[in-house]
């Protein structure tokens, strides 16, 4: 199991009710006498920087992405065999073979009063814009054949489009999402060949107008006939731009 403290930081502040986690080996923090005098800076966790500290650990952030700070939680179950896409989790092969259900969250600052916020940012245009805005979601494999040897990444899996009306903070994070997606490129199942390792599959939502958008020429490479092209080159190339990611581990039984 890959999943971090940092992770369960950042579900917990999607859910402000509940605790932080703590360590076992967390200590209280020892100040010398003359720091006790000095004002100490407010800190508090980010959702947003949680999530992208956990994508560059895992060089999401550089193999399939830009860097880039997630406005959008990505929550992404497989109803069949239970289980939910936790931001660098394992699940078995067989676990994710059927087409997952989803919903995506705003994460963005303007909703936590408490936070600063942007003296430019008008929360209000802020949200008017949001409910006129378009969604994709992708799924892509950046580790084809092998993590070691990626001569075949990306491999494109999924391609959902027309996705509108994203759920906002602080609304129920239950609720379903209420859109009509246009599957453009079919759900392809995860399925890493034998002694290849781990493979990162990686969920990316992307905010753009989706009018005219076609699938990739190919699924391998998407199209674009290099290793390590993919998501990154199609989303640029369709004026589309990455405000959310999520991702697995799967891998064949025979390693």
């Amino acid at each position: 199991m890959r999943l971090t403290t940092s992770i369960s930081i950042a579900l917990a502040l999607l859910d402000r009710t509940a605790p932080l986690p703590v360590g076992e080996e967390q200590r209280p923090l020892a100040l010398p006498d003359e720091a006790l005098s000095r004002p100490v800076p407010y800190a508090h966790y980010s959702v947003q920087s949680t999530i992208r500290d956990v994508l560059v650990e895992h060089e999401i952030i550089c193999d399939v992405l830009d860097d880039f700070e997630p406005s959008y939680y990505l929550d992404i179950n497989y109803p069949k065999s239970h289980e939910t896409v936790l931001l660098g989790n394992d699940l078995p092969v067989d676990a994710v073979s059927s087409r997952p259900v989803f919903t995506f969250h705003s994460i963005d600052n303007s909703y936590y009063p408490t936070r600063r916020r942007s003296k430019k940012a008008d929360p209000c245009t802020t949200r008017t814009e949001r409910k006129k805005s378009t969604f994709t979601l992708i799924l892509t494999d950046p580790d084809a054949k092998s993590r070691d040897n990626p001569k075949m990444s990306e491999m494109c899996h999924w391609i959902l489009t027309n996705l509108t009306t994203p759920i906002e903070l602080p609304h129920d994070l239950q609720e379903p999402l209420k859109a009509k997606p246009g599957e453009i490129e079919e759900y392809l199942p995860p399925g890493p060949p034998p002694k290849t390792g781990a493979h990162r599959y990686v969920f990316v939502l992307l905010e753009g107008d989706a009018t005219n958008l076609k699938p990739p020429a190919d699924r391998k490479h998407w199209g674009y006939g290099k290793p390590r092209h993919g998501v990154r080159d199609w989303a640029k190339e369709n004026g589309l731009t990455v405000v959310g990611a999520n991702f697995f581990f799967a891998q064949n039984e025979k390693q």
